[in-house]
């Protein structure tokens, strides 16, 4: 006798059922994610052009495609886990909750214009798009399957950059730092992703925290002049994936599931239909599109060829010279070649004009010198005094010589019953940007305290949530006295002038 091959069953109607629903409810998903995915572009198409403009200047912000990729991660391991949902779904709810949601992020959003002066440290913004897709979700896919992703939504929540800019900056500032804290969120996006039980999720970030130790130490001695996405993105993006790879095999050798895990069957969509709340989503979408950002990038900034930015700045005539101390913590904010100093600077001769003894009054000026001016804006001036508390007026533009703007402004310390006036401006020599701040104070004796340099990030997130739920008016001081005004200007004037002309040139 011959053997004979034997002939292959033929597919069953049943297994070729199951494979149209899943090709079903592949194109389906894949649809419904389209709808969130445009909706939410379209709402926040200013945001995402401002995050895409900070990401080129190399600012922090840069760790957010990062977040992305490992909240995708995270994402893909709870997908892969088959679970029994309850067949029960209220429609009722569903709505409800995302209209509400919806309704939120609009109302964040709008609470943004309140942050003029620290959008790009704050990007309240970012906050309302994760609201907006947790309620797009809601109206598309249905709480329940929203719920099950729970852990996944909170892994998002990164994208409010806050958090992370206070943990990096507590950690002494840098790209080490930063990289550290994108190492703990893939250990914590790596339990998420495979914590089948506590104990496995408990393996897998403990395999992505060293691998991703590992890895930053690599980066820091092999590469240490790389940019600061580096840190922030390859330790972090590696551990994860090395991580989930190591319990995938592990899972797959010891069960009896197929490794590829291409064609499994998936959830039906727990809502049928998404006809009049796809319409109301694109309607919000549409209406949340026109809402505006705070601007950014407009403080002028005129380049001088030749102006010498290294600290200290030239003393002008008329002028004194008194302590000059140095600040290298601003590193942390402003770039890691950034410098800060502080000038004591006196008047030679007093006048009635400014006291009424005639004393010399006393100015102090601040530097800080950096090669990405957009800084300066992530992290305003009132980040770098200890000024907490604080009531500030509104900016008065001041023309100065050489095409120069300042911008005049007071501060009032309601503990210490003081005022301070004090006069900023810009400018660039095509490297690198200066900025200066002149400060007085209306206490005109020797001893009279003046703002003290120190990073205050944290310290100003109470200002923040103060501003957030009772407004601008609680920090504005709303009845401005610029008495040393023209000492300021003249200040400013005989600085800019002693600077040009050490350069032997004017504009």
């Amino acid at each position: 006798m011959t053997a004979t091959a034997p002939v292959p069953a033929p597919a069953t109607p049943r297994a070729g059922l199951r494979e149209r629903i899943s090709q079903d409810v592949t194109w389906i998903l894949g649809l419904r994610w389209a709808l969130v995915v445009a909706a939410t572009m379209v709402a926040f198409w200013n945001t995402l052009g401002a995050v895409v403009t900070e990401m080129g200047s190399q600012t922090i912000i840069t760790y957010l495609p990062a977040v992305l990729v490992l909240v995708l991660i995270a994402a893909t391991g709870v997908s892969w886990r088959r679970g029994e949902e309850r067949p029960i779904h209220d429609r009722q709810t569903d709505v409800i909750a995302g209209v509400v949601l919806l309704f939120i992020a609009m109302t964040v959003k709008f609470l943004n214009l309140r942050y003029t002066d620290a959008y790009l440290v704050s990007h309240v913004d970012l906050l309302a798009l994760w609201i907006f897709a947790l309620g797009s979700c809601a109206l598309v896919f249905g709480l329940r399957p929203v719920a099950r992703y729970r852990w996944v939504w909170f892994l998002l929540l990164m994208i409010f950059p806050v958090p992370y800019r206070m943990e990096v900056l507590v950690m002494r500032g840098g790209p080490v730092a930063a990289g550290v804290v994108m190492v703990a969120f893939a250990a914590a996006a790596t339990w998420v992703a495979s914590a089948r039980t506590w104990r496995r999720g408990l393996v897998g970030a403990s395999i992505a925290a060293v691998a991703g130790t590992m890895a930053l130490f690599v980066v820091r001695m092999v590469f240490p002049d790389v940019r600061l996405w580096v840190y922030q993105t390859v330790p972090a993006v590696a551990a994860a994936l090395a991580a989930c790879a190591v319990l995938y095999v592990d899972r797959r050798r010891v069960s009896h599931v197929a490794w590829s895990p291409l064609g499994r069957e998936k959830y039906r969509p727990a809502v049928k239909k998404v006809g009049r709340p796809g319409m109301l989503l694109a309607a919000v979408a549409i209406a949340m599109a026109f809402i505006p950002i705070p601007t950014f990038g407009d403080i002028p900034n005129p380049r001088i060829d030749g102006l010498d930015t290294r600290p200290p700045m030239l003393v002008p005539s008329g002028w004194v010279a008194g302590q000059v101390r140095q600040y290298e913590w601003v590193s942390r904010m402003y770039g890691r070649n950034a410098v800060m100093t502080g000038q004591d600077l006196y008047q030679s001769q007093g006048s009635l004009e400014f006291d009424k003894f005639a004393r010399p009054r006393k100015v102090v000026v601040n530097t800080i010198e950096s090669s990405r001016p957009i800084t300066f804006e992530v992290y305003p001036i009132f980040f770098v005094y200890d000024l907490v508390g604080d009531r500030f007026s509104d900016s008065q533009e001041i023309p100065l010589p050489h095409g120069v703007i300042g911008f005049l402004q007071t501060v009032v310390d309601d503990t210490s019953y003081l005022t301070f006036n004090r006069l900023t401006w810009e400018w660039n020599n095509g490297t690198t940007t200066q900025r200066v701040t002149i400060v007085s104070v209306d206490n005109h004796e020797p001893d009279a305290q003046f703002p003290s340099p120190q990073p205050t990030v944290v310290r100003n997130l109470n200002t923040f949530i103060t501003v957030l739920f009772r407004g601008n008016s609680v920090v504005t001081d709303l009845e401005p006295q610029f008495k040393d005004k023209d000492l300021l200007i003249d200040c400013a004037t005989d600085l800019i002038n002693a600077q040009v002309d050490a350069i032997g040139t004017t504009t």
